[in-house]
C-alpha cells in the first residue's frame, strides 16, 4: 500500500509537470502560427467585415488543439477506467451492461447534436461578440476616457453594450437551455438501469445467493460505470467540438490567400514609377475609388498629391505598395509592371509614414530602428541620428528620462512616457526617415506637428533627401512648394497637374483648396 501510495504521488507530479508544459507550448506554438499568418494575409481580410469576424473566431478556435490533446487523454482515461468496469461486472450479468450502455446512447447523440449546434450559432453570431469587445474596450481604454467623461457618454455606452448583450444572451440560453433540460431527462435512462440491477442483486442477497459485499461491489462498480461512460462521452464530443474548430482553422487558412511573391525579379535601387490609366475598387464594392490614374514619377523627383478627403490619395499608395492590386490599368516601376517584381524587393526600396502614425510599446530607439532592424554598428548609429535630425526629435530626447532607452508608453515600464501627438508623429516620422530607401511616400506627415515644427519638417526633407524620390499627400497647401509637380484628385480622378502657378490658372478645385487657406491671413493692409 505505501508502494502504490508513492506511485501515485510521483505520477500525479509527473502529470501536473507535463501537462502544465503541454498546455504551454502547445499554446505559444498556436499563437505564434496565427501571428505569421495575420502578417502574411492579404490586408484586404483586415477591410472586410465578414472575413474579419472569421479571424476573430480563429483566434479563438486556435487553443482548440490543446483542449484536444487535453480530451483525448481523457477519453482514454475514462475508456480503459470503464473497461475495467464491465470486466468485473460480468458476475452480475451481461443484460445490466448492455442495457446501461444502450440507455446512455440517446443522451451522447443529444450531446452531439447539440455541440454542433452551438458552435454553429457562435460562429454566426461572432459580430455581437466583436461588438461587446469593441464597447468594452472603449470603455476601459484610456485614448477614450476622457472624451466620454466630457460628453457623458457613459450610459449611452452602458445601453448599447446591455442592448447587444441581451439578444445575444437570450438566443443563445434559449438554445442551451434545451440542451440542459433534454440532457437531464435523457440521463435519467442509465440511472433506472442501475437501480434495476442493484435490486435484483439486493433480492439475491436476501435469498442466500448473493453476499453482501457483492452487494457493496456492484453498486461501486454500476456508479463508476455510468460515471466514466458519462465521462467518455463529454470527452468525445468535446474532441468532436475541437475537430470543428480545427477545421475551421484550416478552411480559413485556405480561403486566406496569403500576399502574392511570386514575381521574380528584384528592384533595384534606382526607381521610376508609372501609374496607367489605373483604376481601383475595394472588393465587394462598386464604386471606384480610382479611376483612370496616369502620371510618372521620376526618379529622384517629388510629387504632392493633394485633394478633398475620400480623393483616393492614400489608395494610391496602397496599391504602390501591393497592399491592393489595381483592378484597371498598370503600375510600372522602371518600365516593368508591377506584379513582375519579387514583393520584398519591391517594398524594401520604400520607407513610408502612413496617415495613422502608429508607435509600439518599445524604447524610442527601438520604434526608430524598427523599420530597418538588419541595421548594426556605427551604420545604424549614423542612420538614427540623421532620422532624428530630420524629424526634429533630438531636443525632445535629450528630455526624457533615459533618453533613447526610454520606453514609449507604461504598458511594461513605470518609467514609460506618454507623448503627445505631435511627439508621437515625430517618433514615427524618425521610423520612416531611418530606413534607407530610394522612395520616400508620406501620408500627411505634419497632420499633428505645430507650424515650427511644421516648417523645420520640410526644411529639413528638402536639404537632407535630395537623391530620393518623394510621394507624399498633404492638406495644407503652404507646403507644395517643395514638389516637381502636383496632382489634384477630384473623386478618384486627377483634375489637374502641374506647378502650384499652372494649378492656380487651370484648375479650380486647386484655386479653391488654396484660397480656404490662404485667404485667412490675408489682411487689409497686403
Amino acid at each position: 500500500m505505501l508502494m502504490l501510495f508513492l506511485l501515485k504521488l510521483l505520477a500525479v507530479q509527473i502529470h501536473s509537470y507535463v501537462n502544465g508544459m503541454q498546455r504551454d507550448r502547445v499554446l505559444h506554438f498556436v499563437e505564434q502560427e496565427l501571428s505569421v499568418t495575420a502578417m502574411r494575409m492579404k490586408l484586404e481580410y483586415f477591410d472586410d467585415p465578414k472575413y474579419y469576424d472569421m479571424f476573430e473566431k480563429v483566434k479563438m478556435d486556435i487553443y482548440s488543439l490543446s483542449n484536444a490533446i487535453y480530451d483525448g487523454i481523457s477519453a482514454v482515461s475514462y475508456a480503459v477506467s470503464l473497461c475495467s468496469c464491465i470486466y468485473f461486472l460480468i458476475g452480475l450479468g451481461p443484460v445490466y451492461t448492455m442495457l446501461i450502455v444502450a440507455a446512455t446512447v440517446p443522451m451522447a447523440v443529444s450531446e452531439y447534436k447539440y455541440t454542433k449546434e452551438l458552435y454553429s450559432w457562435g460562429l454566426n453570431h461572432m459580430r455581437e461578440e466583436r461588438e461587446m469587445s469593441y464597447l468594452y474596450w472603449v470603455a476601459t481604454d484610456r485614448r477614450f476616457a476622457q472624451e466620454i467623461r466630457v460628453f457623458g457618454t457613459q450610459e449611452y455606452l452602458i445601453k448599447k453594450y446591455r442592448k447587444v448583450w441581451d439578444t445575444y444572451f437570450s438566443n443563445k440560453s434559449g438554445l442551451s437551455k434545451r440542451k440542459a433540460i433534454l440532457n437531464c431527462l435523457l440521463s435519467v435512462f442509465p440511472e433506472l438501469v442501475v437501480i434495476t440491477a442493484l435490486f435484483a442483486t439486493g433480492s439475491r442477497v436476501l435469498t442466500g445467493t448473493a453476499t453482501i459485499g457483492d452487494f457493496t461491489l456492484y453498486n461501486g462498480l454500476l456508479v463508476q460505470m455510468v460515471e466514466n461512460l458519462r465521462g467518455v462521452i463529454v470527452s468525445f464530443m468535446g474532441l468532436i467540438e475541437e475537430k470543428l474548430q480545427i477545421e475551421h482553422v484550416s478552411e480559413f487558412e485556405k480561403l486566406v490567400g496569403e500576399e502574392n511573391t511570386t514575381g521574380g525579379k528584384r528592384l533595384s535601387e534606382k526607381v521610376d514609377i508609372e501609374f496607367r490609366n489605373v483604376s481601383f475598387r475595394y472588393p465587394g464594392t462598386n464604386l471606384y475609388v480610382i479611376k483612370d490614374v496616369s502620371f510618372r514619377l521620376p526618379q529622384g523627383k517629388k510629387i504632392c498629391i493633394v485633394g478633398e478627403n475620400g480623393a483616393g490619395k492614400s489608395t494610391l499608395f496602397k496599391l504602390l505598395l501591393r497592399f491592393y492590386e489595381p483592378c484597371e490599368g498598370q503600375i510600372l516601376l522602371n518600365d516593368i509592371p508591377i506584379e513582375e517584381y519579387d514583393l520584398d524587393s519591391l517594398r524594401k526600396e520604400f520607407s513610408c509614414f502612413f496617415q495613422k502614425a502608429v508607435n509600439y510599446a518599445f524604447t524610442i530607439q527601438e520604434n526608430i530602428r524598427f523599420s530597418q532592424i538588419e541595421k548594426a554598428g556605427r551604420e545604424a548609429e549614423k542612420s538614427e541620428r540623421r532620422a532624428e535630425m530630420i524629424a526634429g526629435v533630438t531636443g525632445m530626447l535629450d528630455a526624457m528620462p533615459h533618453g533613447r532607452e526610454t520606453f514609449l508608453t507604461r504598458a511594461f515600464s513605470d518609467e514609460g512616457v506618454e507623448l503627445s501627438g505631435g511627439q508621437n508623429q515625430k517618433i514615427a516620422l524618425a521610423r520612416m526617415f531611418y530606413r534607407d530607401a530610394s522612395v520616400v511616400i508620406l501620408d500627411e506627415p505634419s497632420a499633428d506637428l505645430d507650424p515650427k515644427a511644421e516648417y523645420e519638417l520640410f526644411r529639413s526633407i528638402q536639404s537632407e533627401c535630395k537623391g530620393q524620390s518623394l510621394f507624399y499627400v498633404s492638406h495644407r497647401l503652404a507646403n507644395v512648394d517643395l514638389a516637381d509637380e502636383i496632382i489634384v484628385l477630384q473623386r478618384g480622378k486627377i483634375c489637374g497637374k502641374g506647378s502650384h502657378v499652372e494649378l492656380m490658372k487651370g484648375c479650380e478645385l486647386y484655386r479653391r483648396l488654396y484660397h480656404y487657406q490662404a485667404d485667412k491671413y490675408v489682411t487689409e493692409e497686403k
